[in-house]
C-alpha cells in the first residue's frame, strides 16, 4: 500500500482504531466460533457486532438497524452468502443496499475470488482468517466507502 491513505499506528502497522468507534459491522457465520473470535477482535477496536448464525437472520438484521460492513461466510447451509448479498443489493435504501461487504470463505483461488466479487461483495479473504488482515480490509472499505475517516 502506498502513500498515507488512512491513519496507521506504526507500532505493529495496523489501522489507528479511532477510525472505527461508532461503527456497526454485522458478521454472518455458521460456525458459531468464527462469530466468537470476529465478534471478540472487532470489540476490542471498539466496533459495534451485531452476529448472525445464517443468511436469513443476517438480511434481516440489515433490514432492522444501521449497518456499516458486512462481513459474511459464503458457505452456510440453505442460503449461502451469495444469496444473502444478492438480497441486499436489491433492497432499495442506497444505505442499506451500498453496504460494504468483504467475503469469507474455505474456498481457495482465483476463480473463488472473482465469484465473490461479481455477486457484489468488495473483497474477499480466505479461512482460516488472518485477524489482522482483516481489519485492513475494514479500513480499507470505509475509507473507500467515504465513510468519516480522521486525517
Amino acid at each position: 500500500m502506498s502513500g498515507n491513505s488512512f491513519n496507521r499506528n506504526p507500532k505493529n502497522d495496523t489501522p489507528n482504531i479511532d477510525i472505527f468507534k461508532g461503527l456497526t459491522i454485522l458478521v454472518v457465520d455458521d460456525l458459531e466460533d468464527n462469530l466468537v473470535l470476529i465478534t471478540f477482535l472487532l470489540e476490542s477496536y471498539g466496533i459495534q457486532v451485531v452476529a448472525a448464525s445464517n443468511a436469513k437472520d443476517g438480511l434481516e438484521a440489515i433490514k432492522q438497524s444501521p449497518v456499516d460492513v458486512l462481513i459474511s461466510d459464503i458457505n452456510m447451509p440453505e442460503e449461502d452468502g451469495y444469496w444473502l448479498i444478492h438480497k441486499i443489493r436489491s433492497l432499495t435504501l442506497p444505505q442499506k443496499k451500498d453496504i460494504p461487504a468483504i467475503a469469507i470463505t474455505g474456498h481457495f483461488g482465483n476463480q473463488a475470488r472473482e465469484k465473490a466479487l461479481f455477486a457484489g461483495f468488495q473483497t474477499f479473504l480466505e479461512k482460516p482468517l488472518n485477524l489482522e488482515q482483516l481489519i485492513v480490509e475494514i479500513a480499507k472499505l470505509l475509507k473507500n466507502s467515504c465513510k468519516s475517516i480522521p486525517a
